[in-house]
C-alpha cells in the first residue's frame, strides 16, 4: 500500500471512515440528487471511464448498468477493493466488465488521461467528485500556477470528441446553504449567484459565525456556457458541500 495515498487530504483513510459513519443516512439525500442526474445523462457509449469514484460511495450501482465496460482510475487500493466489492453485491440486472488502473492520470501525470484515451472512440467519460480536491491535492491556494494550466490542458484534450460528465466541489463551509432540493441553471453561476441563490444573499452571512466558504477552485476546468446543477451536500454535521455538476 502506498501511505500517502491512503492520508492523502482528499480522500485516503479519513474519508472511508466518514462514509462508513454517514453515507446511509446524512449523505442519503445528495446520493440520491447525484444519481437522478446522473441518470438524465445518456452518453452515447458502451465504455466508462471513471476518474476518482473512491469506493463509489456516492454512485448508484444501477448506474453502471448502461455500460460494458468500465474502466476506474482510482490510486487508493482500499478504494478499488470496496469499489469492486460493492459492485459484485449490488442485484443489477446487467453487470459491466470492471478494470482498475491504479496509476495517477490526474495530479502527476494529467498529460496520460488523453493519452489513455486515445483510440477509445466508443468511450465516455466521468469525473466522480475528484477536481474539487485539487486545491487540496496540489496544496494550491489558486488555480492560476502551472500544475492547473497542465490539468485544464489534459481535460480540454479528454473531453474533446467524446460524452463527458462531472460532478465536484464548488465551495464548502460551516455555513449551511439555503437550498435543499437541486438547482440548475443554463451556465456555470457566478460566485455572487452562489452567495445569492444558494446562500440567501449576503445578508445572511452578516448574521452567522461561520462565514467562511472554501473556493475549491473549479472555475475554468469546463467550458462555463454549458447548463449546470448544484447540489446541497451535508457531508458530516454542520459541515456542507455544494456540488457542482456539468456535463457535455
Amino acid at each position: 500500500m502506498n501511505p500517502p495515498v491512503l492520508t492523502n487530504p482528499a480522500g485516503g483513510i479519513r474519508y472511508h471512515l466518514r462514509a462508513l459513519r454517514f453515507r446511509n443516512q446524512l449523505w442519503q439525500p445528495f446520493r440520491w440528487a447525484i444519481g437522478e442526474w446522473l441518470l438524465q445523462w445518456q452518453p452515447a457509449a458502451t465504455t466508462l471511464f471513471l476518474v476518482g469514484p473512491s469506493a463509489g460511495y456516492c454512485l448508484q450501482p444501477f448506474f453502471f448498468e448502461k455500460f460494458e465496460r468500465v474502466v476506474c482510475l482510482e490510486p487508493d487500493p482500499i478504494a478499488r477493493t470496496l469499489f469492486k466489492r460493492k459492485l459484485a453485491q449490488a442485484p443489477l440486472e446487467q453487470r459491466p466488465k470492471l478494470e482498475f488502473i491504479a496509476e495517477d492520470h490526474l495530479v502527476r501525470n494529467p498529460e496520460g488521461l488523453p493519452k489513455l484515451l486515445a483510440g477509445q472512440s466508443d468511450a465516455c467519460l466521468l469525473f466522480s467528485n475528484v477536481l474539487g480536491q485539487l486545491r487540496s491535492l496540489l496544496n494550491v491556494e489558486n488555480n492560476n500556477g502551472p500544475e492547473f494550466a497542465r490539468i485544464k490542458t489534459a481535460l480540454a484534450q479528454a473531453t474533446s470528441g467524446r460524452p463527458w460528465a462531472s460532478f465536484h466541489d464548488r465551495v464548502s463551509g460551516y455555513l449551511r446553504p439555503t437550498f435543499e432540493r437541486p438547482v440548475t441553471s443554463n451556465s456555470r453561476l457566478t460566485d455572487e449567484e452562489v452567495i445569492e441563490l444558494l446562500y440567501g444573499g449576503k445578508n445572511l452571512f452578516r448574521t452567522s459565525r461561520d462565514t467562511t466558504l472554501v473556493d475549491h477552485l473549479t472555475a475554468g476546468l469546463f467550458p462555463e456556457n454549458l447548463p449546470h446543477a448544484y447540489f446541497n451536500w451535508e457531508i458530516e454535521p454542520g459541515r456542507f458541500h455544494v456540488i457542482e455538476a456539468v456535463s457535455g
